[in-house]
């Protein structure tokens, strides 16, 4: 299994939405990161899904 590093800057990208190109195949990955109150949630998926 390989994986994927996304860098997340906890001060400007909570609350926001991103696309982010997949450092293995090029494809488009859409990010969303959001503060809880409990700690950051971090929702990755793929364009396709």
């Amino acid at each position: 299994m390989t994986s994927n590093d996304i860098e997340i800057d906890e001060i400007n990208d909570i609350n926001q939405h991103q696309i982010v190109d997949c450092q293995i195949c090029c494809s488009p990955i859409e990010v969303f990161i959001e503060d809880t109150g409990f700690g950051v949630n971090i929702i990755a998926k793929r364009d396709d899904e």
